[in-house]
């Protein structure tokens, strides 16, 4: 039987300093990222062993709302930094096969967004309308897909947040709050239909997902099974999950632990 580990990275396998909680010792990390030289993410070395060993019984694929460059830093969860067949990134916009983009795909979901004109032409004068406060400390483009901002989390208006959420809604943006980061992402672009495609093209018969955040839901929801991270933004804003996902018990980084662990578990039981 063919199964396809399909996971979100950050905050659910990889954690920065911030996000990684505080029961885990200097001596248990293992940096997975560096940027400008410097550690950047981490996993445990237990849940790095963890992830090599399923190697043997699944096929691992990451999906991430990281750009290719983004992706690419993270060498460090692959054993020998040898890269897997597939990966879905720029949360499903690009899907790279053997580390080069499927054009016909990113190329089809690029015409969705302009159709439903879901482009970041549209969706700016409407940000800056509504984001011109304090707490927005800069605006970033990822790879003309979607837009992100690095806010001020103790200036930010949670409280606003269900609202900001329905006026994007229906202008066809769905939004995430990860960290600092508040993410405008167009209803095209999801990583459930970047997953399915992938599945098809690997013939697999089971689909394990893992995640933690608003934008890893669709994910979860179409894969067979699923774990969701309990410190992650879905739990936090009870969101209604299905019978067949499962949250974490551990929080930060312990969390990833377990979701590998109850990868291996899955995988065991379906030989």
């Amino acid at each position: 039987m063919t199964i396809l580990f399909a996971s979100d990275l950050d905050q659910t396998l990889i954690y920065s300093h911030r996000s990684m909680g505080p029961d885990v010792t200097p001596e248990e990390l293992q940096v997975v990222e560096h940027l400008e030289g410097k550690p950047q993410s981490f996993m445990t070395r237990r849940g790095q062993k963890a992830l090599w060993e399923l190697e043997k019984s699944a096929v691992f694929v990451p999906v991430t709302t990281r750009t290719q460059e983004q992706y690419e830093r993270v060498t460090g969860i692959y054993r020998d930094g040898q890269l897997p067949r597939f990966a879905v990134i720029s949360n499903g916009a690009v899907i790279l096969e053997n580390g080069q983009p499927v054009r016909d795909w990113s190329d089809n979901i690029r015409k969705q967004c302009i159709d439903k004109k879901t482009v970041i032409e549209e969706l700016m004068p409407e940000i800056k309308r509504h984001f011109s406060e304090e707490w927005v400390l800069r605006i970033r483009q990822a790879d003309d897909w979607f837009v992100y901002l690095i806010v001020d989390r103790e200036g930010f208006p949670v409280e606003n947040l269900e609202y900001y959420t329905k006026v994007f809604r229906e202008i066809g943006w769905g939004m995430s709050l990860q960290g600092r980061k508040l993410y405008f992402m167009p209803e095209s672009i999801t990583k459930a239909a970047a997953m399915e495609y992938v599945r098809d093209r690997m013939e697999a018969e089971l689909v394990v997902a893992a995640g933690d955040s608003l934008l890893d839901l669709d994910l979860l929801e179409s894969a067979d099974l699923g774990f969701l991270a309990a410190h992650g933004e879905a739990v936090r804003s009870r969101s209604a999950i299905s019978s067949h996902i499962q949250v974490t018990e551990q929080t930060g980084i312990k969390a990833g632990e377990e979701i590998l662990a109850g990868v291996a578990d899955i995988s065991l039981q379906s030989k």
